[in-house]
């Protein structure tokens, strides 16, 4: 009885339901399907196809949720091989970049003289003083000393101002404390390359030397720290004032993004840093 209380039409269409099954077998057996069992039969085609609708209603959405949930899954799937495969390809990409800078500076290291250091560049200034220079990951324990020149595939780079025991911090080129004995290639014109802060300039070049923009300028080996003939940088403009000659420079190598560079292993004639 609670049931029957509580959910009055449930049980009403049950029962309904049951009584339209089980009536038109009464009549099973004679000729004619009666009149009343055709209006039994028109009416229950309205629920009956009431609930086929929306149990295929329900099937439908079901399906489609179901469906929806496996391609979300699908879609984060792919998403993240995706991701992966990007990563990888990234990574593939940087190998072989460093694999042709190490090429190049296997080659070029071959052209020298002296016995030299790869070193990786494994950090920027540490201090707010001197904002050109860099830290390598060689120090005193690899036999680095204070004053070794530092160059890459492409030039100079500059040299080692301060040694630790696993580390050492490399005065860049352009920083306005460093000096290069230099000249000019094709003239042979003597000068000091000092550092500008985002570039470099040759002074102190002789009176009435020729000098022209794209003129390449190489170290001269006389100031004690570099050695003769390594690329430093091409003339990009030449400033004439009182007869005094000024060559702007642009490194040849990148000083922005230093990856790899070899420390010449040759014990400096000159101790003497520039202050």
């Amino acid at each position: 009885m609670n049931i029957i209380k509580r959910y009055p039409i449930v049980v009403t269409l049950i029962l309904f339901f049951f009584a339209i099954q089980i009536f038109p077998l009464s009549f099973e057996g004679k000729n004619k399907t009666t009149y009343l069992a055709r209006f039994v039969l028109t009416l229950s085609y309205y629920p009956q196809k009431i609930v086929y609708e929306v149990t295929e209603g329900i099937t439908y959405l079901w399906s489609n949720y179901i469906d929806l949930v496996k391609a979300k899954e699908e879609n984060k799937k792919l998403k993240l091989l995706v991701k992966k495969l990007r990563n990888e390809r990234f990574q593939l990409w940087e190998v072989k970049l460093q694999n042709e800078r190490l090429k190049k500076l296997l080659e070029f290291k071959e052209t020298l003289p002296y016995k030299t250091l790869t070193s990786n560049v494994i950090a920027g200034s540490p201090s707010l003083l001197r904002s050109q220079t860099v830290i390598i990951d060689r120090g005193e324990k690899d036999g680095i000393m204070e004053g070794m020149p530092v160059v890459n595939q492409d030039g100079i780079v500059g040299r080692v101002f301060l040694v630790g025991k696993k580390s050492a911090e490399i005065l860049l080129i352009t920083d306005p404390i460093s000096a290069v004995d230099a000249y000019i290639h094709r003239t042979r014109a003597r000068g000091i390359v000092k550092g500008t802060g985002n570039g470099c300039v040759m002074e102190y070049i002789e009176n009435e030397s020729d000098v022209s923009t794209g003129d390449k300028v190489v170290t001269s080996g006389k100031d004690g720290f570099f050695p003769k003939g390594v690329t430093i940088g091409t003339v990009i403009d030449v400033e004439i004032k009182s007869g005094l000659i000024k060559a702007y420079i642009d490194p040849d190598a990148d000083l922005n993004s230093l990856e790899e560079v070899l420390v010449i292993l040759k014990t400096p004639e000159n101790t003497v840093f520039n202050e």
